[in-house]
């Protein structure tokens, strides 16, 4: 690595200033991409930098010639895009973007899966590279990166945390099944549950609770979903807050109403109604939910529900 490491500071040149503010936005963190040129990486890397107010325009055409002038691609699966000194005008504050390509891309000859744009201001670009080194230290370290880390992790590495003290998000990948066969309402209310006592959400008590309160009254709102959750009493069983997204492409008929999607949720303290608003949100209308279903991957489904795009 440390040829590697050499040329990433002949890359970036000068002094080191420490930065303590988080340098990457869960936003700025995009997973399992599809394959694409160079270029095109370069430009959704600028993308999310100019979204999240890190830069202006013309620095993302900086930064497609430094990779023409010298390719940023720096072994390891790596490619960190970013500009020459001059560029550094463009640049309204230092931030990140890290954009994760599975089956990689041929980048002047080298293998590419993951690509992190830089864009720094004050001089503090060494620190960052720095940081970036020591997480991108090995091929192995990189592919497991781009295989297995959620966004928490991605998240924490990035900015230097302790990953225990990130919050966790709402809703995690393994929480979000596709394609499932058409059950009873009880048994998709049994199975969500199932998943939120494994993912640590609440106890074995709060699925009868959640079987209860549908019984009680339909947790099948309309617009093709159903959300069950427990009782007002069953907040004794919840440990931490989270959902489980399930899509029933078939559909399953509960009450009198068509489902189907099923999101459980445990909703500690007063969360309840924001998850309900993100929910409502992003769905509005039978053909909204539709849409959704049909086109659903995991990606889509984790990014929309955990209000990252």
């Amino acid at each position: 690595m440390q040829e590697h490491i050499q040329k990433l500071v002949h890359l970036f040149g000068k002094t080191v200033q420490d930065n303590d503010d988080d340098i990457l936005e869960k936003k700025n963190i995009l997973f399992h991409c599809k394959s694409v040129t160079p270029e095109e990486a370069i430009q959704a890397c600028g993308k999310l930098l100019l979204e999240s107010g890190c830069i202006e325009e013309g620095y993302i055409q900086a930064m497609l010639a430094r990779d023409k002038s010298s390719s940023v691609a720096v072994g390891n699966h790596v490619a960190i895009p970013h500009s020459d000194d001059k560029a550094r005008k463009f640049v309204k504050k230092t931030g990140l973007a890290v954009i994760t390509y599975p089956d990689g891309i041929n980048w002047n000859g080298e293998k590419v899966r993951l690509v992190i744009g830089i864009a720094s201001k004050h001089e503090d670009h060494l620190e960052i590279l720095k940081r970036v080194a020591a997480i991108v230290a090995d091929t192995a370290s990189v592919d497991k990166l781009v295989n297995h880390a959620d966004l928490n992790t991605v998240y924490a590495c990035f900015n230097g945390l302790d990953l225990t003290k990130v919050s966790r998000p709402l809703l995690e990948k393994k929480n979000i099944i596709l394609n499932c066969k058409s059950v009873t309402p009880e048994e998709a209310i049994r199975i969500c549950g199932q998943r939120m006592v494994e993912s640590g959400y609440v106890s074995e008590n709060y699925i009868p609770s959640m079987l209860e309160r549908n019984a009680c009254a339909s947790v099948a709102i309309g617009n093709h979903i159903a959300i069950p959750h427990g009782t007002n009493a069953s907040q004794k069983f919840i440990k931490r807050t989270g959902i489980v997204v399930m899509i029933y492409p078939q559909g399953i008929q509960w009450d009198d109403k068509f489902v189907r999607l099923v999101i459980g949720t445990a909703s500690k303290d007063d969360a309840h109604m924001e998850i309900l608003n993100r929910i409502v949100e992003i769905i509005r209308t039978d053909q909204n939910a539709d849409a959704l279903i049909e086109h659903a991957t995991v990606e889509t489904l984790y990014q929309k529900l955990n209000g990252f795009s």
